[in-house]
């Protein structure tokens, strides 16, 4: 007998528990639904409070509920590779295409810009005082001996001098924005 919609939807609160976040490719495998279904419940998820819609998946809200700021507590995933944004290294595109996509670092940001309009507005954390910055006018390090979550890790600042002290300390090659792109396309072979 097949699994009403409401037990499915149960279940997929159930997984959120555990994980707190999935994707729809994962919560399709899991529940043995089509992609469509799988929209449809997290649609009736989302529009009870209890679960916060991302790009091709879903979040557990960090509040309970009904809360009125159950949504702001939902973790970003990453539009490119859906990890959890941290603060530290997110980048922003406010898309007229798409609307608001976040990517994990600068790494993803970069390969995100890819599918958007030139004029859209693009936003980058600088690494060291964490603040956001036009993502065309940041400096790019890129190879430096800090990790970052994908690879080629790239890092942003705010200005080329701080990326300069930066890179004394922790190596890499410090490029601009047009030129972080280019590097990233050939090492990934963007189209």
């Amino acid at each position: 007998m097949p699994e009403t919609p409401a037990s499915r939807q149960r279940r997929i609160v159930d997984l959120l528990q555990t994980h707190r976040t999935l994707t729809i490719h994962e919560l399709v495998a899991e529940l043995g639904v089509s992609a469509m279904t799988i929209h449809r419940d997290l649609n009736r998820l989302a529009d009870a409070g209890q679960v916060a819609k991302t790009r091709g998946g879903v979040a557990l809200h960090g509040r309970s509920p009904g809360s009125a700021n159950a949504v702001a507590s939902a973790p970003m995933l990453c539009a490119t590779c859906n990890h959890v944004v941290p603060d530290r290294t997110a980048f922003i595109v406010q898309s007229q295409q798409y609307g608001l996509l976040a990517a994990c670092c600068p790494h993803c940001g970069l390969v995100l810009l890819e599918r958007c309009a030139p004029d859209d507005l693009v936003l980058v954390t600088d690494f060291l005082y964490g603040q956001m910055v036009s993502a065309g006018s940041a400096a790019y390090l890129t190879g430096s001996s800090v990790s970052t979550c994908c690879r080629p890790g790239i890092l942003a600042f705010a200005n080329r001098t701080d990326a300069e002290c930066f890179q004394r300390g922790f190596g890499g090659v410090i490029m601009t924005l047009s030129e972080a792109q280019e590097h990233l396309r050939t090492r990934l072979t963007i189209p």
